[in-house]
């Protein structure tokens, strides 16, 4: 991942602006940068190369003779493409990198070449001729620009601290946002903790000029387009070449490639996939399992918390997959002190116990000189999508005797009836105000704080309601589980920022093949009915996926728990963070914001085993483990953590 910063200035560029890039460079970007200085705008770069194509390119680089200049961080996954439309000959298109190929276009199509990029980018364009900046950023969140905006100056980089070190950028909480974590929910979209810092939301393009500040976006998907077959199964064969075709880009790397594999679906079809490409090179792949030494919580109707056999059985299919199984070890420096979490992502971290919990699985990564991790991370929304409106959209056009097959299909599978008709049915099929009436009635209207560790003041400021909202929409018009769908995708993509950042903590880019924008394009367009074919949930990546990945994979329907002795974890950790609660306590910014009172009333009532902590799991994680780690994180920002 190449660090870049820059600024872009309504008056000529001052020296002692471009040595506190310089100085910004070497802090943020790991080294000394190559620094671009124009009259109105700097740009400065810290290489380092992931794929070999970028050892092609050196920026800041000049063309459109002269007068423009760029920088830009990732990869194009789209390159066959791209050259073929820029009329390239294969020889010439052979010696440039990816960022060679995107100035070739923004030279041929202006900001509009910017839809044609497909891949995790972000790039700063400077024209001098215009004195327009173009700030722009890959649609699902892969890379991430932060930016500070005065009026008069423009500042960003590809880190959000770098943009604080700038002269005059104070270091505050930004508490709109902060609430929507403390309330369980994503950031808005451009969102940052921190005030007066943005950040381009997924598929985002800015546009300044002399002061002058917009920004669009330049794609969203189409829910209009459709791909119709005659035949069923050409939906299958077609969903197999999707799958080639977005993971064979992401296996550009300087050295050995490695992937996350669970029990589930979408990991599993990724690293097939990806095996079966690299074949007869090695792929590594990295399963986290269990303290063998640690009481996990009793087994579940659909969860269970080994996924060791099913990672065994897809790395058994392929020869040349090498299989490491790599248990959490000791309680990690980023369980203990966040300082360095927060430092490289710039927010907090959700699932943060999971993070630090995989740092000996990232440290095993490392050991094999892989340089880049494939992942499913988006596969829930787009391959492996388990319908959670379709019973909604056929009961809304008439089809009730699809309803009730899917109905019977669905409880020969083990799925409680009354549960989907309830949820995927009823809460999809009935207007917003009319679930807001029932909410009330049976008095959980204000069940949305059952996971919030928000002050009532602090809700309030934000219409927490609204925020917690879990159908994220009205249930109006048709077409509402491809609707949900998208909204899913959406807060996916939003609250990637912890992906754009993933290389600088773990020494490798961590790449979502399954995020792939034609992937989701594709998986849109298809018919609703492949996805629950007679009552099974997932039905099309268990078919797509049947070529390639053992069948007690395919066929398992129990959700996989990530970090399943995460109770030994915080119960070993609790005295730090009843330490650090007492520090919160003495904070202004964490009173106000946090419910201290009720994090303290978890902590005194501590679960006496796993199966008891399992049973008050937001509880325990929602409020009190995420809560203690945002108090932290405030207090951080507050510059009292030392």
């Amino acid at each position: 991942m190449s660090f870049f910063a820059g600024l872009a200035c309504a008056y000529p560029v001052e020296q002692r602006e471009t040595e506190r890039l310089g100085s910004i460079a070497v802090t943020y970007g790991g080294g000394k940068g190559r620094l671009w200085r124009g009259d109105t705008a700097a740009l400065i770069l810290t290489p380092r190369a992931f794929t070999p194509e970028d050892r092609l390119d050196r920026l800041p680089a000049a063309f459109m003779g002269g007068m423009s200049h760029l920088v830009f961080d990732g990869r194009l996954d789209n390159r066959n493409e791209l050259i073929a439309s820029l009329n390239l000959p294969a020889p010439d298109a052979a010696r440039l990198g990816d960022a060679a190929l995107v100035m070739a276009a923004l030279e041929r199509w202006g900001v509009d070449a910017c839809p044609r990029f497909i891949g995790a980018f972000a790039l700063a364009w400077w024209n001098e001729l215009d004195r327009r900046l173009v700030l722009a950023v890959d649609a699902t969140g892969g890379r991430a620009i932060f930016a500070h905006n005065d009026g008069e100056r423009l500042y960003f980089a590809t880190r959000p601290l770098a943009v604080l070190a700038f002269a005059g950028i104070d270091r505050r909480i930004d508490e709109s946002a902060m609430a929507h974590l403390l309330l369980a929910r994503a950031m808005p979209a451009g969102a940052t903790p921190f005030h007066g810092v943005f950040r381009l939301p997924p598929a985002g393009l800015l546009l300044w000029h002399k002061g002058d500040c917009s920004i669009r976006r330049y794609w969203q998907p189409d829910l209009e387009r459709r791909i119709r077959y005659r035949d069923s199964r050409d939906y299958v064969e077609a969903g197999r070449e999707m799958l080639s075709r977005v993971v064979a880009p992401s296996l550009r790397a300087t050295g050995p490639v490695a992937c996350q594999l669970s029990g589930g679906l979408d990991s599993s079809g990724v690293a097939a996939t990806a095996a079966r490409l690299l074949d007869p090179t090695s792929l590594h792949t990295f399963t986290s399992v269990p303290d063998s030494a640690v009481c996990l919580p009793a087994e579940r109707p659909r969860a269970f918390y080994d996924e060791t056999a099913l990672a065994r059985a897809t790395a058994a299919l392929h020869k040349n997959i090498e299989a490491h199984f790599i248990p959490p070890g000791d309680i990690t420096l980023g369980e203990e002190d966040a300082t360095r979490l927060f430092w490289e992502f710039g927010l907090p971290v959700r699932n943060f116990m999971n993070l630090a919990a995989w740092e000996p699985l990232y440290s095993r990564v490392r050991e094999t000189g892989a340089s880049v991790i494939l992942t499913g991370i988006s596969g829930n929304y787009t391959l492996s999508w388990k319908s959670e409106a379709l019973l909604a959209d056929l009961a809304r056009s008439g089809r009730l005797v699809e309803v009730a097959r899917q109905l019977r299909g669905l409880h020969r599978h083990g799925y409680r009836l009354s549960s989907q008709i309830r949820h995927n049915l009823l809460a999809n099929a009935v207007p917003a105000r009319i679930r807001t009436a029932i909410r009330r009635l049976r008095g959980t209207e204000e069940d949305w704080q059952l996971r919030s560790s928000a002050t009532a003041a602090l809700a309030a400021s934000v219409d927490a309601r609204a925020i917690t909202d879990t159908m994220l929409f009205g249930s109006g018009g048709g077409d509402r589980d491809r609707r949900l769908r998208l909204a899913y995708l959406e807060k996916n993509w939003s609250q990637n920022q912890w992906l754009a950042a993933h290389p600088y903590v773990s020494g490798c880019d961590l790449r979502d093949p399954l995020g792939d924008r034609r992937m989701v394009e594709f998986c849109l367009a298809i018919p609703i009915e492949l996805w629950q074919r007679e009552g099974q949930p997932r039905s099309f990546a268990r078919e797509v996926l049947s070529d390639r990945v053992p069948q007690q994979v395919v066929n398992e329907h129990r959700r996989g728990y990530q970090n399943g002795d995460w109770f030994h974890r915080l119960t070993q950790l609790r005295p730090v963070f009843m330490a650090e609660l007492d520090r919160l306590e003495a904070s202004p910014a964490a009173r106000r914001m946090i419910d201290l009172p009720r994090l303290r009333a978890v902590a005194e009532d501590w679960p006496i085993d796993a199966d008891a902590a399992m049973a008050r799991a937001t509880d325990m994680l929602d409020l009190f483990g995420r809560g203690i780690h945002y108090g932290r994180f405030i207090r951080w920002v507050e510059g009292s953590n030392g």
